[in-house]
């Protein structure tokens, strides 16, 4: 509109700015051009420092919002998008007042929808739910997912103290390593979510002592598991053959293991894909 802009606009591109502002202490960060903005705000690159070098780390993207509110997808491109992330996913609520924001992992995002298809996903920033990993299942195929509270809150005046940069970073770190590592285990058909059971803001997810795990297993994906099992014992295989001591291997309980793994070769041959039975068969050629 020539002359003017919605005063809500200019508010969200505002509080956009900030966003990136205190995302740039921390991470190589490169914005969406809204020409191309497709749900996520910013490409980030998460920075370490080795002397006077920056160095890029671990990928993630981020949705910068003007306020802790539901962000809601429902549509069907929607749910594909938001549930078939690559990357670890952060949602950054800018608080103007403080020149600040609250950010908040979205690492349970997973467990709704390896639990059943969603036809309506409610992220919801800075609630928990009754019972872990926080994610809600209501009758109409809606899954609220509680974000719990942020995993760090950083503040303009703290993004020039070298010190609390390199504190949130490392904390951030482990956050995205969590989430990451989840996201690759689904790809490759290992269904579950790991996550802590409790944790503060400004600390690294298992700082106060255990995680926990949800396993999400179904028919379809046989080929899957199977595949993995077959490549986890190749794995076993190698390190008995190569590692293992000739004593190791004739005594207890390595003896014990190496016969059962034989036998879970025998009795699944059948199920392992092919890249892993030529393996298997070149090393007892």
């Amino acid at each position: 509109m020539p002359g003017m802009r919605l005063r809500p606009f200019r508010l969200g591109d505002r509080s956009e700015q900030l966003v990136e502002t205190l995302l740039s202490a921390f991470a190589f960060t490169t914005p969406v051009p809204r020409q191309e903005d497709v749900g996520a705000d910013f490409f980030c690159s998460l920075i370490s420092k080795e002397g006077q070098l920056l160095k890029a780390g671990p990928f993630f993207t981020v949705q910068a919002k003007s306020a802790p509110e539901p962000v809601i997808f429902q549509k069907d491109y929607e749910l594909n998008w938001v549930t078939r992330q690559e990357n670890p996913l952060l949602l950054c609520v800018a608080d103007r007042a403080a020149l600040a924001m609250d950010v908040y992992s979205t690492w349970n995002l997973l467990c709704g929808p390896l639990y059943r298809k969603p036809t309506r996903i409610i992220l919801l920033p800075g609630t928990s739910g009754a019972t872990w990993p926080g994610v809600g299942y209501n009758d109409d195929g809606t899954q609220e997912i509680h974000l719990g509270d942020p995993i760090a809150r950083i503040s303009v005046s703290e993004i020039f103290d070298d010190p609390k940069v390199e504190q949130i970073s490392a904390v951030l770190n482990e956050w995205l390593t969590l989430d990451r590592r989840n996201i690759v285990s689904n790809q490759v058909g290992m269904h579950w979510v790991v996550g802590p059971l409790s944790y503060k803001t400004g600390q690294p997810p298992y700082e106060d002592g255990k995680g926990g795990l949800s396993v999400y297993w179904h028919p379809q994906n046989l080929d899957k598991c199977s595949a993995n099992l077959g490549r986890v014992v190749a794995a076993l295989d190698l390190l008995y053959r190569h590692y293992l001591t000739a004593t190791e291997k004739a005594n207890k309980p390595w003896s014990d293991r190496i016969e059962d793994l034989q036998a879970v070769l025998r009795s699944h041959w059948d199920l392992f894909d092919e890249p892993v039975k030529q393996f298997l068969s070149q090393q007892s050629g």
